[in-house]
């Protein structure tokens, strides 16, 4: 699509940059080493990439979530205006605690509002992990077995099995200390980090996948700010059973690794066979049949008083199916792993849900649903909200429906745009693991197809309807390299502006296109995301297929709820 400006002065002239394809030696040698650059490949080939404006191991200008463009966290350097408003992981308080133990009380009646930090971008709302327990005692308490951490290494190459997150914390440091930090599943991969001020971090997990953050500098002592590019199976936020076969419990338990395996003290088992018992279901039952009538009954609790008390708080909260969020959870733990399926009970400030262990799918989210309709979110301004790839197959009670877990009620803190996206199906907005064809950063892409929310120059298109209620951005290259060679980079730097101001955080497209042609057969070069002065500054790589002539640089931009689709001269 073309967009062609309401207002001649609208959007502002493309400077045109010239790429002259020369041919070069690949290497520097003698001349019989020497290959003209007719069959060189782009710096990372063909393959499309969420990443935008990677230069090295650092961390990217942006990831792109389905159809939107995520800007990296600012790393503002933490002062006492931001740290009264935001959560301090490191010190006590709201949203900064990791529990070290569960233990599950009678307290069954409707929570009241509940208050939810966001700190990752997508926000996989409410599900953030903060503490997570893999262990039952014989009295029902909830610890960790195995709470020896091992170290996490930072780095690796993110790809179509897996979703991108920015996470953005402030952390009260000391040298030596472990800071709980939150996660959003227990695969996560710290990928990138930036901290201010600047010091080095090292990461970790314990036994139940907790994960912590510490320094061993001298001069890791007050506040910083954290942020860090995580990913993390895309399998776990959209939970499903193995299908490799016929599984049944007992298959799942034979094959379930020996530190994973669950210790069900023996009153324990035996409590859980009087539920299993009334659902009417063993371990050798196909596991498909079995798991959902586990999960429909904890889904159907409904929160209220509790009718007795027998002094044994699972088999109260199982015989009444009373009961919030966390009875759900520590009940359906207790049932499970009695049942050989091993299973974590996790929690945050607002939440708590469970994850379930399955051979060919490992560690799977299940939320069991919540009786509270209020909640109120805080840090989620601007933020696109987590959407799985498929949505949760199992039984849905009327009661799991209408909680505040599938958005129901009265939440706070959050737009209409965020609820009514969060809400679509999947062939009306795309799943934030999603990248094909949207990222386009040829710093990671190569080949910088265009995606459905592209606007390219080319004049033979049809021009876009602007809405005469929005803003026009106005798209400006400000300096760029003056030739380039096939297969190497192309350096752009541009300026986009809206109402006479600096747009930060505004995706922006770039494109070759043969010179005094009007922007006709343009070549996508990448996607780079404008700086908090409204500046992207970026190199591309040049498509070696692209043919030896003088080009123009255009840029584009596309519509999104703020802004109209812009188009340079």
């Amino acid at each position: 699509m073309r967009t062609r400006p309401i207002f001649a002065l609208v959007t502002a002239l493309g400077v045109a940059g010239i790429v002259a394809g020369v041919a070069v030696a690949q290497e520097a040698g003698p001349a019989s080493r020497r290959k003209l650059h007719e069959d060189l490949e782009g710096p990372t080939g063909n393959r499309p990439t969420p990443l935008i404006g990677q230069t090295g191991s650092g961390s990217p200008a942006a990831i792109v979530a389905g159809d939107k463009v995520l800007p990296k966290p600012a790393v503002d350097r933490p002062d006492k205006t931001t740290s009264k408003k935001e959560p301090v992981l490191g010190e006590s308080g709201f949203a900064a605690d990791r529990q070290t133990s569960m233990t599950p009380d009678s307290n069954t009646g409707p929570d009241g509002t509940l208050h939810y930090a966001s700190v990752f971008n997508p926000d996989v709302l409410p599900f953030k992990r903060m503490s997570s327990f893999d262990t039952v005692g014989e009295d029902y308490k909830l610890v960790v077995g195995r709470t020896a951490l091992s170290g996490i290494a930072v780095g690796g190459t993110t790809d179509k099995t897996r979703d991108r997150f920015w996470g953005s914390v402030l952390l009260k440091l000391a040298p030596g200390r472990d800071i709980p930090l939150p996660s959003v599943a227990p695969d996560m991969r710290i990928l990138s980090y930036e901290v201010n001020p600047r010091i080095r971090l090292e990461f970790s997990k314990d036994g139940a996948d907790n994960f912590y953050v510490r320094s061993d500098e001298s001069s890791a002592s007050g506040t910083f700010r954290l942020v860090f590019l995580a990913d993390a199976d895309a399998g776990y936020f959209a939970p499903s059973l193995p299908t490799g076969g016929r599984y049944t419990a007992r298959t799942v338990a034979t094959m379930t690794p020996s530190d994973l395996r669950p210790v069900v003290p023996e009153a324990q088992r035996r409590a859980a066979a009087i539920t299993l018992d009334a659902l009417h279901v063993d371990a050798d039952m196909d596991l498909g049949v079995a798991f959902n009538k586990l999960v429909g009954y904890f889904r159907g609790f409904k929160e209220g008083t509790l009718p007795s008390r027998t002094g044994d708080i699972y088999r109260d909260l199982c015989d009444s199916q009373i009961g919030v969020c966390r009875h759900r959870a520590f009940a359906f733990m207790v049932t499970a792993n009695a049942l050989g399926l091993p299973t974590r009970y996790v929690q945050n400030e607002a939440h708590a849900f469970v994850e379930v262990w399955f051979p060919e799918r490992r560690w799977q989210r299940i939320d069991l649903g919540g009786a509270a309709l209020r909640m109120e979110v805080s840090g989620a301004e601007d933020k696109r909200l987590h959407r799985p790839r498929a949505d949760d197959p199992f039984a849905k009670p009327n009661a799991y429906k209408n909680s505040y877990t599938q958005l129901e009620g009265d939440i706070s803190g959050l737009s209409a745009d965020q609820l009514a996206d969060k809400k679509k199906s999947l062939d009306q907005s795309p799943a934030s693991g999603n990248f094909d064809g949207a990222s386009g950063g040829t710093m990671d892409d190569g080949s910088g197809s265009p995606g459905p929310d592209r606007i390219t120059p080319d004049p033979n298109l049809p021009a876009v309807t602007q809405d005469p209620k929005k803003q026009t951005p106005r798209l400006e290259v400000t300096m760029a390299d003056a030739s380039a060679y096939r297969g190497d980079f192309l350096h752009v730097e541009g300026r986009v502006t809206a109402g006479g101001r600096a747009l930060p955080d505004h995706p922006i497209d770039i494109y070759l296109s043969p010179a005094g042609r009007n922007g006709a057969s343009p070549q996508p070069l990448g996607r780079a995301v404008t700086g908090a002065d409204g500046m992207f500054r970026m190199d591309f790589s040049v498509p070696p297929g692209l043919a030896l002539s003088t080009y123009e640089i255009w840029l584009s931009s596309p519509e999104d709820a703020y802004y109209n689709a812009a188009l340079s001269n």
